[in-house]
């Protein structure tokens, strides 16, 4: 599917107006601690995730598909540093809860290396598993925490994180040239979502169950995203900002 030149110009534009947001100040007043310790390790690998990326955009500048232009890879840069932001942002939420900051995570180890092994348009693919892992993950989180600044920063981040959902799916999109591609790329996301699923289940059991996170609300959010994923890049657009805020912050 063809796409609209100026659909990256857009991108390129809405993530360089947001490049210069200062970080969030520390919040020395108030006392975090009494929150679980789990939460400062999950956020921790969450951390880790965030602060890659980078050979994606040199990966882009090089290829030669026809959807990629000089926006294009301008406005994956500036979702890479975003993304970098985020990290910068979560190593202050895991300070403030008393944890300390990770080198190394399996997870992130699996999802690193789906993506050096992979071609641009699946490494595209598993960036965008990992936002949904993010975005689902950042609300559900802060569905449970109380009103504070941590909070806040959680959902301000998945704000940012719907806007690279909506920018990954119009690349995935202007890659599909038919039924064969299309099913593909059903394929091939159904099973990354069911993966992810069971790696961060399984990763994060811990501080889910200390914040009361059933598995089924989990689960639930996670069908949401995936079908609203799939709506976006098979038919049309989808609403990240809202479409499945309810299915995340919804279910306490």
């Amino acid at each position: 599917m063809p796409v609209n030149a100026n659909l990256w110009k857009h991108f390129n534009r809405l993530f360089e107006q947001r490049s210069n947001r200062p970080l969030p100040p520390l919040d020395a007043d108030l006392d975090y601690t009494q929150l679980p310790r789990s939460l400062a390790r999950s956020l921790a690998v969450f951390q880790l995730g965030e602060s890659g990326g980078g050979t994606v955009v040199s990966q882009a500048r090089a290829s030669r598909l026809d959807a990629v232009d000089d926006d294009y890879v301008c406005a994956l840069a500036h979702f890479v540093a975003e993304e970098h932001r985020h990290a910068s942002i979560l190593a202050i939420c895991v300070r403030l809860l008393g944890g300390e900051l990770i080198r190394t995570n399996w997870t992130a180890k699996l999802f690193v290396l789906g993506r050096r092994l992979m071609g641009l348009r699946l490494k595209i693919l598993v960036l965008l598993a990992a936002e949904v892992v993010g975005l689902c993950y950042y609300r559900l989180i802060a569905s449970r925490l109380p009103p504070c600044n941590l909070r806040d920063w959680l959902l301000d981040i998945a704000a940012d994180e719907a806007s690279h959902l909506e920018f990954h799916c119009a690349f995935l999109r202007s890659q599909l040239r038919g039924p064969v591609s299309r099913f593909v790329f059903l394929s091939m996301w159904r099973s990354l979502m069911t993966v992810s699923e069971v790696v961060v289940l399984i990763d994060h059991r811990k501080a889910l169950h200390d914040l009361y996170i059933d598995r089924s609300d989990v689960r639930a959010a996670w069908r949401s995203y995936r079908h609203a994923v799939e709506s976006a890049v098979l038919r049309s657009s989808a609403d990240f900002g809202r479409a499945s805020s309810a299915d995340c912050v919804g279910t306490v």
